[in-house]
């Protein structure tokens, strides 16, 4: 995908080409502060870096993400949307009953009922996929299903930002540490301010990474997103879907 469709696609821009511009934000802040002489002599690269950067980082970012998403949905005892399906996992069976209702009259399955999901888990959770991926298929259209896109758009932006937290967190502590070294060996005119502005602002940064970007903000908006895919069930019809990225 071209750097302007990354740009002009609000998924890429939103899930994946943000999540690599915060994750570079430490450095450009130092090199623009730091450096104004070395970016308006290279003022061409740097346009150019802008752009072209972030992109390659936001392929790094995509792969990150979709890596860490097994570990994340093992970790909470499956996909949420497919969860959703398990009568083992229900608090409102009520809930469950209906929704195996809208996917047998809209996706034509017939799911597990509760003795054969208990009888073959591994099995039942098979065909609760099986659903789910339907679904995912019949709900891509994103100007039918807009609520669905919004909270697909969240899911992926907190997913790839969580897959990155650890390296975003390093970057920062560098950036941080050769603001110091800069200073201390005077390559470049930084006051005591600028160092406490630049430090500040690293640390700050590496805070937000921690403590915000975890794997309860990540599956809070997964299950946003599950319940959101299943809503859909009840104005669900054959028209036909459009594209749209990959969801939990």
């Amino acid at each position: 995908m071209s750097v302007l469709q990354q740009l002009t696609d609000r998924y890429n821009r939103t899930a994946r080409f943000v999540p690599a511009i915060l994750l570079m934000l430490p450095l450009c802040v130092l090199a623009i502060t730091a450096i104004p002489a070395a970016v308006a002599a290279w003022s061409k690269m740097a346009v150019l870096a802008a752009f072209c950067l972030p992109f390659v980082v936001s392929q790094v970012v995509r792969d990150r993400g979709l890596r860490a998403e097994p570990d994340l949905y093992q970790s909470w005892g499956g996909r949420p949307s497919e969860v959703m399906l398990r009568w083992r996992s229900a608090t409102a069976k009520t809930a469950i009953a209906r929704r195996h209702q809208l996917v047998r009259t809209h996706l034509g399955m017939d799911l597990p009922d509760e003795a054969a999901e208990a009888a073959d888990p591994a099995e039942a959770d098979d065909a609760y996929a099986v659903a789910t991926a339907a679904l995912r298929e019949r709900t891509r259209d994103r100007t039918r299903f807009p609520l669905v896109f919004e909270e697909n758009i969240s899911y992926g932006f907190r997913r790839n930002a969580y897959a990155c937290r650890f390296p975003a967190i390093v970057i920062c502590g560098l950036t941080a540490a050769a603001t110091l070294a800069l200073a201390r060996w005077s390559l470049v005119p930084l006051g005591w301010r600028q160092q406490a502005a630049l430090v500040g602002f690293d640390v700050l940064a590496a805070v937000g990474w921690w403590r915000w970007l975890t794997q309860d903000t990540v599956r809070r908006s997964a299950e946003k997103y599950a319940h959101q895919l299943f809503a859909s069930l009840e104005t669900l019809d054959t028209q036909s879907p459009q594209p749209q990225p990959e969801a939990p």
